[in-house]
């Protein structure tokens, strides 16, 4: 069986993790299947190294134009995709051209942009057309993955017309997360976000289900009744985000709050496992997968007990109502002044996160493949 793959987010944080984790665990399998990788122009010297030790001919790489929510992924790239020879197509994000009429497969790590509509596209046209693309990807699929069960349910109470082909397959924690953080690794983490103080974490896009607003306010409150700790929180300001930095600055935090801006992934391990805590009051996830990524190495965790995340942590993380600043606060607060609790939540952490491999997740693709197409 030869399967294309949609590798145009491969550099991405989320999905493109996703998507590299299943490539390469797909090219480790010793089976008789060919693999596609429709790859965009300025990430192909990147995945012709991550491709170096694949078997040879298992994974062949494509170049495709690496347009999302535009005009060009509607008919370039769609273009494209006809003169690519597959018996099945996996779009690992819900981005299919509407005109595309192979046989496919379609991942849907989350439903955000129903919930919290306009985030990066601004304007009524446009979550029209997101609505549309996202209808016609799911009713159009052989198959759909979705990454959690509470993705799962949120397809169901949107207006799709699908019959019952979804299947749930949890992501991974990747290896890197796993091995022993060297005392070089951390040093490079505290020289990035510049403080040997201890530290709560935050990793992720400044978007609004993210909550960045009530976690800063939060925060505040903390300081407020003389705690001593610093807040870090990666990522970039992204347009209309500058609220998040204006916050900072009205609640006189700009000495507390610190704004690393993007975070290498060579680096992540060991600014997990420096964090006094990993606090993520999310309002909305599909999955949550940097719940995990901090619980493997080491950091408790305080979570939010909405959508995907109770799913994810089970009983290895505190959960809050990310809607209450006050609950985010006394949250945090539980598990810095209970040392016996920190130490639990670390172990369960660990132990939880062990539950979420990428073999088992290949695997499970695999099936789907097979079954999408009754091939083996």
């Amino acid at each position: 069986m030869r399967i294309a793959i949609d590798a145009r987010a491969f550099s991405w944080a989320g999905i493109g993790r996703y998507t590299r984790n299943i490539i390469a665990g797909l090219a480790r399998c010793e089976d008789n299947h060919k693999y596609v990788a429709l790859v965009s122009a300025p990430d192909a010297e990147a995945f012709k190294r991550f491709a170096a030790e694949f078997p040879k001919g298992k994974v062949e790489m494509k170049l495709v134009d690496g347009s999302y929510y535009s005009w060009r992924e509607q008919t370039v790239f769609w273009r494209q995709l006809a003169g690519v020879r597959a018996d099945l197509w996996h779009f690992t994000h819900f981005n299919v051209p509407v005109f595309f009429r192979g046989p496919y497969v379609v991942t849907v790590h989350d439903v955000t942009r129903f919930i919290f509509p306009g985030q990066r596209r601004q304007g009524l046209k446009q979550q029209i057309a997101y609505e549309y693309v996202f209808k016609r990807a799911i009713e159009g699929a052989r198959a759909i993955i979705a990454v959690s069960q509470a993705t799962k349910e949120a397809l169901n109470f949107l207006p799709l017309q699908m019959s019952d082909k979804t299947t749930v397959i949890y992501e991974g924690v990747d290896e890197s997360f796993w091995r022993p953080v060297t005392g070089e690794e951390r040093q490079k983490a505290r020289l990035l976000i510049g403080t040997n103080k201890p530290y709560l974490l935050f990793v992720g896009v400044w978007m609004s289900h993210k909550n960045l607003d009530r976690l800063i306010r939060a925060f505040g409150l903390l300081i407020k009744k003389g705690f001593d700790y610093k807040l870090v929180i990666t990522g970039r300001p992204k347009a209309g985000w500058g609220k998040v930095l204006k916050l900072t600055r009205t609640l006189s935090l700009e000495q507390k709050v610190i704004f690393p801006g993007y975070v290498p992934q060579k680096l992540l391990p060991a600014m997990y496992a420096e964090a006094a805590c990993f606090v993520w009051p999310s309002l909305y996830e599909g999955f949550g997968l940097p719940v995990l990524e901090a619980a493997a190495c080491g950091a408790p965790v305080v979570t939010s007990n909405v959508s995907s995340l109770p799913e994810v942590m089970g009983e290895a993380a505190i959960y809050v109502n990310p809607e209450s600043v006050v609950d985010i606060a006394a949250g945090v607060e539980r598990v810095m002044n209970d040392d016996r609790l920190r130490a639990r939540l670390t172990d369960e952490g660990r132990a939880r996160a062990q539950f979420f491999k990428w073999d088992k997740a290949v695997e499970q693709h695999l099936k789907v493949y097979e079954e999408a197409t009754g091939k083996r």
